[in-house]
């Protein structure tokens, strides 16, 4: 359930005037969106860059919002009570901060350049298992989303884990002050965010801003095997935050991924943990995956809980939609397969992607279909066109692109590689209806901008959860 709020209560806590005050109004919720409203909750107004929640005051009315928080009190206001600030956004993270004081709960706050999403959600499905656990959904986060998935968290969680994203320098600080997180985790520092940060050494002082702001009795769990990641355990003995463990390949790691075996259609993962060896079962998926896994091992010890309860979980761990899922379709009279990593894309994940793909085997024809990267700044041709000897080296038997970065890539790929480029993706999805077989499989992966997720969810049905 959520936090117990009386209208009179948030009123004060947002600084709100001029509201009608209805004691008896109970708030069963936060929301921005009036397509995902549910009944009883609070109804942000929201003005943002293209829309304004002003406009969707009668909208939210009828879905059953119970009360509203807006800023604006010269639009059209439905008949029920209302908060009036002056700004709807900083009211909102007033209601994270009190949220925040009230659950006597775990948090753990997660960034990183790539990873953030499927780590939180092998942490959430870890931690279920021993208390009750509450995550941030989909995208939810940015300096939007994630206070509203604060001033959602219930009452009674255990573990809060909250994803933080960000495209500058700032953002992660006031994030992560918002949060005030017991557990920090940075899973990698890649190139990723340029447009806005330029460097890489950038991206390390941007993620690293999470660390500022973990308790200093807490624990800071790391990716020893990215970029910078000396220098990550370097800034966190500075601020003297008293437990730091390291996870990935690196033999010098507290947790060293060392091996894995395939066993029937599933992976035994075996790891050092402190010392210690340890084993656990995990679907068939990226190596990436595996290592970013280990982080529970971290958690688990610095919380003092049962690791093998917690590993147990991941055995039946599913991808969050769009990262590296295999989907099975049957249309256009074929049957033929989807790997549906359309979510977003970077080098790290382009380069972890095409490693997989080229490990899998089917009968049929492997038909990569490439989506520009997106917000790599002055670097973005350069860092493109350093996917030509990958590409190169696969097995892949088709690729086409998409975007005006992969249109240079594809023009420096050697002849003997078949290849296409398409200047909208409705003239793609036209090609591959012509050209897919039955046993083929298309592996989907672009920034999020580049729409290929749309191609995806046309032909599958699959949709992601945004």
């Amino acid at each position: 359930m959520l936090v117990d709020w009386t209208f009179a209560e948030l009123q004060k806590i947002t600084n709100g005037s001029n509201s009608p005050i209805n004691e008896s109004i109970k708030i069963k919720g936060f929301s921005i969106d009036t397509r995902s409203l549910k009944q009883g909750d609070l109804f942000c107004a929201l003005k943002g860059e293209h829309h304004d929640g002003h406009d969707f005051l009668l909208k939210a009315y009828e879905n059953g919002a119970s009360c509203f928080l807006l800023s604006d009190t010269n639009k059209n206001i439905p008949s029920l009570p209302f908060i009036k600030v002056d700004n709807v956004l900083k009211a909102l993270e007033r209601i994270a901060k009190n949220t925040r004081k009230r659950i006597d709960a775990r948090f753990i706050a997660i960034t990183g350049s790539v990873g953030k999403t499927g780590t939180k959600e092998m942490i959430k499905l870890a931690l279920s298992r021993v208390g009750k656990t509450f995550a941030n959904k989909g995208n939810f986060n940015n300096h939007i989303g994630v206070p509203l998935s604060m001033s959602n968290a219930p009452y009674d969680s255990d573990y809060c884990i909250l994803e933080l994203g960000m495209n500058r320098k700032g953002e992660i600080k006031k994030l992560s002050n918002l949060v005030s997180p017991e557990i920090g985790i940075i899973t990698a520092i890649e190139n990723s965010h340029l447009k806005g940060l330029k460097t890489l050494k950038n991206i390390l002082e941007a993620k690293s801003e999470i660390l500022d702001n973990i308790r200093k009795d807490g624990c800071f769990i790391y990716n020893a095997d990215t970029n910078y990641s000396e220098e990550l355990k370097q800034k966190a003995e500075k601020i003297n935050i008293r437990t730091i463990i390291s996870y990935g390949k690196n033999e010098k790691s507290d947790i060293q991924l060392l091996n894995k075996k395939k066993i029937k259609d599933k992976y035994l993962i075996e790891a050092k943990y402190f010392k210690k060896k340890i084993s656990w079962k995990m679907p068939d998926l990226s190596d990436h995956w595996y290592i970013n896994s280990l982080c529970i091992l971290g958690i688990g010890r610095y919380c003092g809980l049962n690791i093998s309860s917690l590993l147990d979980s991941l055995e039946n761990f599913k991808l969050p939609s769009g990262r590296g899922n295999l989907v099975y379709v049957e249309k256009w009279l074929k049957k033929f397969y989807i790997i549906d990593d359309s979510y977003n894309s970077s080098p790290a994940s382009l380069s972890a992607s095409l490693d997989k793909f080229n490990k899998m085997k089917f009968t049929g024809n492997k038909i990569a279909v490439l989506g520009d990267m997106n917000e790599l700044g002055e670097n973005s041709e350069i860092l493109h066109l350093n996917m030509k000897k990958k590409l190169e080296k696969t097995n892949i038997n088709i690729i086409f692109t998409v975007g005006k970065y992969m249109k240079k890539l594809s023009q420096e790929l050697p002849s003997s590689i078949r290849k296409m480029h398409f200047e909208d993706i409705y003239e793609l999805e036209d090609e591959l209806k012509k050209i897919v077989c039955t046993n083929d499989c298309l592996l989907f992966k672009g920034s999020h901008s580049t729409e290929l997720y749309s191609v995806v969810k046309k032909i599958s049905g699959v949709n992601h959860d945004l």
